[in-house]
């Protein structure tokens, strides 16, 4: 487990406590993904501390299932299946993501999952939470694997037929790979998502309208680079409690 904490001026019980998920270069244990960078940005002029520690994907969502944490990277469709929405709050949108079937490079793309009946596929373990509605009528063989970049691997070894990645997360890889890209399997948003108490309903209003001012202002594609996936900027979270 990996700790930042934002400021050291407030007491540990003062502190919003937030698990970050390991989610490629999103969220890294090293404190500088994407989305920590986004983060950090809007709380800059906000008056608030935060506490940010660093696990594995399942990991960190029975760490926040536990209440040991107050907030969470992304997960919100995930953990709505266990608490319902009501528990639920969510920032304004952190980025956008798609999720897609992936082959070699110059190969046919495949547009379903259909295609790889009785095929070993390669996914990133975590996933499983937006994907099982997409893989439990199948039958496939499926290998939970620690990150794209390993998939990728296998894939160019022959020891699977297609991987299954989300966009931007495999996006480095991508001159390496076939998929369509008018056939997503699932787009959504990733956020910061908290149990819905009214601390964390003051912050995340507070910081939800400093995350849309960054957007507009072009910040979110400046920090993210090759990373950034567009979206529209009226997408919900921006006043939770409303």
């Amino acid at each position: 487990m990996w700790v930042f904490c934002a400021s050291a001026g407030a007491s540990e019980g003062d502190r919003i406590r937030i698990a970050v998920p390991g989610l490629s270069h999103l969220t890294t244990e090293a404190g500088d993904g994407v989305y920590q960078k986004i983060i950090a940005r809007a709380l800059e002029n906000q008056d608030v501390e935060v506490n940010e520690s660093f696990y594995p994907i399942r990991r960190a969502l029975l760490v926040f299932e536990q209440g040991e944490v107050d907030c969470i990277y992304s997960s919100t469709e995930a953990l709505a299946q266990t608490f319902g929405q009501d528990e639920l709050i969510f920032s304004f949108p952190l980025g956008k993501f798609s999720f897609f079937l992936f082959t070699l490079k110059n190969s046919p793309p495949m547009v379903s999952v259909s295609a790889l009946e009785n095929k070993r596929v390669g996914v990133v373990s975590g996933q499983e939470h937006f994907l099982h509605p997409f893989l439990e009528n199948h039958h496939l063989d499926v290998v939970w694997s620690r990150n794209d970049a390993l998939n990728v691997s296998m894939l160019e070894y022959g020891r699977f037929e297609a991987v299954i990645g989300a966009i931007p997360d495999i996006r480095p890889y991508l001159d390496r790979l076939s998929y369509s890209p008018d056939h997503p399997l699932l787009e959504s948003f990733d956020r910061l998502t908290c149990h819905n108490t009214e601390r964390n309903r003051s912050f995340l209003t507070q910081l939800s309208r400093e995350l849309k001012k960054l957007k507009r202002d072009g910040v979110y594609q400046d920090i993210a680079g090759p990373l950034y996936v567009e979206f529209d900027d009226d997408e919900p979270g921006v006043d939770p409690d409303s």
